[in-house]
């Protein structure tokens, strides 16, 4: 491995998380929750560690309880930032497919979980849906009430919307600039284009049904490998690294914020 090369990747990848903490910090600024950008980005770090622990990264949700609002004001807030990750890598998951990844079982697949999502999508924006939720689960009426405010009051603000979007999409260029050094490390005879199945891996590898997607993330890498006659051992060794430098990683450093004192 080439590790000089893999250096590379470590200023990019504070990028991708100081954009992930702007995108967060656009949101919460819709909502009339001002933080500085570094707080934002200590708790996006400690949402990561808790995500790591987690199925689909629901422990991201813990972010909310690192700030001094109500609860059903700014969880809205994380779950419009996934609700635009899922979309945004939907969106970059069908190009790949269309212009690289051509497979037919990868297609159906892809077509299964961008099919869920989109239900899941409907229901957690659906104010009848939501209403339902919480008259079986919660008894407070303001808690349903804050939830559907804020959450109209992002959908409807397009420019929120647009710059959140973007900011996704910036972060998801850039993660995908560091896939290609890992890849490269690893052997520079590796073909390019698997750099572009990164969107397809994150987002079956996010699909809930193992711990922060281990298994179904590496299955997906070596299935695009051997669709390009590659060796299959770095197909099972990219992905795995490259969840080291952007995920587990920052998962330590959020590790150690949470034993910091919360304020």
């Amino acid at each position: 491995m080439n590790l000089v090369l893999l250096s590379f990747s470590l200023p990019l990848i504070v990028l991708m998380y100081l954009m992930k903490a702007r995108k967060w910090q656009t949101l919460l600024n819709c909502i009339d929750i001002r933080i500085p950008i570094l707080r934002s980005l200590e708790i996006i770090l400690i949402g990561t560690f808790y995500g790591a622990l987690t199925p689909g990264r629901t422990g991201e949700v813990s972010r909310a309880f690192y700030l001094d609002s109500e609860k059903s004001r700014s969880i809205p807030t994380i779950i419009m930032d996934r609700i635009i990750d899922v979309i945004c890598l939907m969106f970059l998951s069908v190009l790949a497919i269309a212009f690289f990844f051509n497979d037919r079982n990868l297609i159906y697949l892809m077509t299964f979980i961008m099919s869920l999502s989109v239900v899941g999508i409907v229901i957690i924006t659906n104010e009848k849906a939501v209403t339902l939720f919480f008259r079986i689960f919660f008894k407070n009426k303001e808690h349903k009430e804050n939830y559907i405010k804020t959450m109209r009051e992002i959908t409807e603000n397009k420019r929120v919307l647009s710059k959140v979007f973007l900011l996704t999409l910036g972060y998801y260029l850039v993660n995908l600039v560091v896939y290609w050094i890992v890849i490269k490390s690893l052997s520079p005879a590796l073909n390019n284009i698997l750099t572009f199945s990164l969107p397809i891996i994150v987002v079956l590898g996010n699909f809930p049904i193992s711990i922060s997607g281990f298994g179904i993330r590496e299955f997906v890498s070596v299935t695009i490998f051997n669709l390009l006659g590659e060796n299959l051992a770095y197909g099972f060794s990219c992905p795995v690294i490259l969840y080291f430098l952007t995920s587990l990683s920052p998962a330590l450093f959020g590790f150690l914020l949470t034993l910091k004192k919360r304020y």
